[in-house]
């Protein structure tokens, strides 16, 4: 007898044997002049979590990530001030978590909903990526989390984690991702083998590539690129959105 909360998981798209996301954080230059080409090159879409209120960096290259976005791109909401503990030295207490409440943080990811729709008319429904990783408000006996409050708005949303994710018994409003930074291409690929092997869903989180800050070389995710390209009978590499869409049918 199926256990409850085990999802009657029915395969991924195309018989593959395992998903794989290449999502990317914060829209800094490098993602759309390195990363992106090299998944257009070869016939991949991505997820990119952005925070889009006015004067930044994602506001100021709009065309080009409209662009992106009629490419097959996700655009998705990563909030408005990237709120994250206080404890890291350049948040200011007007962003730092354990100072907001959930009324907080939902107002803030509602407005970021409202400026990617002014921005990139047609948008559609959009996945979420929690800033930092990081899912809640407040501190000590008043400590909440705000999953809760993303799963009211989101179909799927992206954290941090050190796995991949099992297709019968992720969170889908909380999925894990690997953070990755300085690794080479034989690295990134070597990540994903245990994924396959278990037919589960791996998340890869960027942020800048070539360039910027939390980076990979250009080459080594052009190589990451490239074996996923080559190998897409047996792995979907497909936007947060699409891949859990295909999860949220199951449940």
């Amino acid at each position: 007898m199926e256990s409850s909360g085990v999802r009657a998981f029915s395969g991924w798209a195309g018989g593959a044997r395992a998903a794989v996301s290449l999502t990317f954080d914060d829209a800094p230059p490098s993602q759309l002049d390195h990363a992106i080409p090299a998944m257009d090159r070869r016939g991949l879409r991505a997820s990119f979590y952005v925070n889009p209120g006015p004067g930044s960096r994602f506001a100021g290259a709009i065309e080009r990530w409209r662009e992106a976005h009629a490419r097959g791109h996700e655009i998705g909401n990563h909030t408005v001030l990237h709120p994250c503990s206080g404890s890291f030295p350049w948040i200011q207490p007007d962003r730092a978590l354990e100072l907001w409440s959930l009324d907080d943080i939902e107002r803030d990811v509602l407005a970021a909903r409202q400026y990617l729709e002014s921005l990139v008319p047609g948008i559609g429904a959009v996945s979420f990526a929690y800033p930092c990783g990081q899912t809640f408000v407040g501190r000590g006996a008043g400590r909440q989390s705000y999953v809760p409050v993303i799963a009211r708005h989101f179909s799927v949303a992206r954290g941090l984690g050190e796995s991949a994710n099992d297709p019968a018994m992720c969170d889908l409003h909380c999925l894990s991702a690997w953070m990755v930074q300085g690794v080479t291409a034989d690295a990134l690929i070597e990540m994903l083998q245990p994924s396959v092997e278990l037919g589960h869903w791996a998340i890869y989180c960027f942020h800048g590539v070539g360039g910027d800050h939390i980076a990979v070389t250009a080459d080594a995710f052009a190589g990451l690129v490239d074996y996923l390209a080559d190998r897409s009978d047996e792995v979907w590499t497909d936007t947060v959105q699409a891949v859990g869409g295909c999860l949220k049918r199951d449940e």
